[in-house]
């Protein structure tokens, strides 16, 4: 396929990217140029993250791609990873820039997905000439155009003065929405997505959280619900690392150290698990660390 050049001036250059304070004067782009002027979410966060933070990266961006969103990210290992997997999983767009040329993919164990991002209709963009390597400094430069060219910034899980947070401050300075998973503060993985959300980040629990911030998003339904609920569910469809955990909660309101006790799991793990049957929509969380299944 063919690297399309494109300039400052052109027609196609994102138009959110003019704004910034210091916009690359052209793109490289490969796969669905289009993609660069339509409404946008990036969803960040860390390399090293959980395996729990990455699912939930996935289920975001693939709700969120679902109803024609695209998600922007930076193909980084982790989270990033998770936001093309899940876009592309739905069949959704998703938009992945380089810090680096496009003949020189990074990291190395993306090359797979580099090429699923535009074997199925979404684009890898690079500032850079094709040939240049990877670098430190160029990654925090690549996170200027992931911010810049998107409408919001999720933040799924991110460290103490990390890129993550690097990012969530460039979106902040352009007046962009931050939205922030909550963390367990006991984790380092949480200390930047908490320290944003207490400076004033908004906390989503589900995608539609997200939606409801724009006028232009709000009518969007996911899953034919606003909640996100499933209507029927049948326990086959549960992901069965789950299953104990949702087969746990009573037809009553179920507290989490019931939970615990039914399914000999210690807190973090069924806390965890609670998190994950809440975004696919078959519990539903309430006051005082309760719990109760969708009907």
């Amino acid at each position: 396929m063919e690297i399309k050049q494109i300039n400052y001036e052109d027609d196609e250059y994102p138009k959110l990217l003019k704004n910034i304070k210091n916009p690359p004067k052209q793109l490289n782009v490969l796969g669905n140029v289009e993609l660069l002027n339509k409404p946008g979410i990036a969803i960040i966060g860390s390399r090293n993250c959980t395996d729990i933070g990455k699912q939930i990266a996935i289920n975001f961006a693939n709700k969120l791609s679902s109803v024609g969103v695209c998600i922007n990210s930076g193909m980084a290992k982790g989270i990033d990873t998770g936001a093309h997997t899940g876009a592309i999983d739905e069949i959704g767009k998703t938009v992945a820039v380089l810090g680096c040329g496009l003949n020189n993919i990074y990291p190395k164990e993306n090359r797979d997905l580099f090429y699923k991002i535009i074997d199925n209709g979404g684009a890898v963009i690079s500032e850079y000439e094709n040939n240049v390597e990877a670098e430190s400094k160029r990654f925090i430069e690549r996170n200027r155009i992931v911010s810049g060219m998107s409408i919001g910034v999720l933040v799924v899980e991110a460290a103490f003065r990390s890129g993550t947070s690097i990012t969530a401050k460039m979106a902040m300075s352009e007046k962009k929405p931050i939205f922030c998973i909550p963390h367990d503060i006991s984790d380092r993985l949480g200390i930047g997505t908490n320290k944003l959300l207490k400076n004033g980040a908004k906390c989503v629990v589900t995608a539609e959280d997200i939606l409801q911030e724009y006028e232009f998003l709000k009518e969007l339904k996911i899953n034919n619900n606003i909640n996100g609920y499933k209507e029927k569910i049948n326990i086959s469809e549960i992901p069965k690392e789950y299953r104990e955990i949702y087969k746990s909660i009573g037809d009553e309101e179920t507290h989490i150290n019931i939970i615990c006790k039914k399914t000999k799991l210690d807190i973090t793990e069924v806390n965890a698990g609670l998190t994950i049957l809440e975004l696919e929509g078959y519990i539903k969380r309430l006051p005082g660390n309760m719990f109760e299944k969708m009907q």
